[in-house]
């Protein structure tokens, strides 16, 4: 839509607001009554003023201002350049790695947190380890970033693996906002003090 209309959208992009009424009328609209562009502009405001941007709970702050930046819309309209080099696939991760895998392909794999709730499509340990089998056997390099779990750490044991901690700020409740273990698993080398933050 931004290529056929980005000045239509950015025009009626700037007349929305963070309103807990607008989202709700946004998740519960019929979307075949909706224009192209009207549907564009839903997608882009349920993901900006959602929690955690899943689009699916009005994310709201008591202790921030709104944040509407999302409206500023040349970023978005920036889209083609960033892309403009870029093939986009919506494959199965095996069949990426069929077509893909060259001596100089770089595959980043930000898997979902193995036994962690919160995630629409589910990630389970059959996935977690046909994937693992695959990457023992491809010709180019990968970087795989996960929470750190035992059978993780099992299942990747001759691999490179580096600790690293990161912080959760996206979370309701002020426990869930801290520094969590993350494991970054690689088939080659990796200095271990760029990560640390």
């Amino acid at each position: 839509m931004i290529k056929y209309h980005a000045e239509e959208i950015k025009r009626v992009m700037t007349y929305e607001i963070c309103s807990r009424d607008v989202f709700s009328k946004y998740i519960n609209v019929n979307t075949s009554s909706l224009t192209e562009i009207q549907r564009a502009l839903r997608f882009i405001y349920l993901l900006s003023q959602s929690f955690a941007s899943k689009g699916n709970n009005y994310g709201y702050g008591t202790s921030t201002r709104p944040s509407p930046q999302i409206f500023d819309t040349e970023d978005l309209l920036n889209l083609k350049e960033r892309l403009r080099n870029t093939y986009i696939e919506n494959l199965s991760f095996e069949e990426i790695i069929r077509r893909y895998d060259r001596e100089y392909t770089f595959f980043f794999c930000d898997l979902p947190y193995f036994e962690t709730a919160g995630y629409k499509n589910k990630f389970n340990e059959e996935e977690h380890v046909k994937l693992k089998n695959l990457l023992q056997c491809i010709k180019g390099k990968f970087l795989l970033t996960i929470n750190d779990h035992e059978k993780v750490r099992e299942w990747y044991k001759d691999f490179n693996i580096v600790e690293n901690e990161v912080g959760y700020s996206v979370c309701k409740e002020e426990k869930g906002r801290r520094r969590f273990k993350e494991l970054i698993i690689t088939n080659y080398i990796i200095c271990s003090f760029f990560f640390k933050y």
